[in-house]
């Protein structure tokens, strides 16, 4: 019975926090902050292998920064770049580059514009984004089976 509850706690959260990612209310709809802490969904290959089309990352914003972090930061109130910090510049902008990219990135990123780190990758919550369908019918029937 502890087995299912936990499943079913694992399940809930995971619904949740993809839901974040798709519903993003601050900063003019790029990104929803929590406790300084971001849910974000990969949607270029330019960080291929270490970050794959269609995974699911969680970013926190620090106040330090270095060389080989994996950084999300803003393009203009654009739209969101989470691309590898290369070289540090003057402790206020960064080279950045994506890991799949032949070039560095033609700007640098100044320490304001970075949203955060990638601290961690999501494995499950790309399986249940991507089968959405299955993981509504599994709670479902969870459900009426307790």
């Amino acid at each position: 019975m502890r087995k299912i509850i936990k499943i079913l706690l694992m399940l809930i959260f995971s619904i949740i926090l993809s839901t974040v990612v798709f519903y993003k209310t601050t900063n003019d709809g790029l990104l929803t902050k929590i406790c300084g802490v971001s849910v974000l969904q990969v949607s270029s290959g330019s960080m291929e292998n270490e970050l794959k089309i269609g995974d699911i990352i969680l970013i926190k914003e620090c106040n330090e920064y270095k060389v080989n972090d994996i950084i999300t930061y803003n393009v203009d109130n654009e739209y969101l770049v989470t691309h590898r910090i290369i070289e540090e510049r003057n402790g206020n902008s960064f080279t950045t580059k994506g890991d799949n990219n032949n070039t560095i990135d033609s700007k640098s990123v100044s320490k304001d514009n970075i949203e955060g780190k990638v601290i961690y990758k999501f494995k499950l919550l790309k399986w249940l984004y991507k089968y959405w369908y299955i993981t509504i019918i599994v709670v479902f029937l969870i459900l009426i089976l307790l």
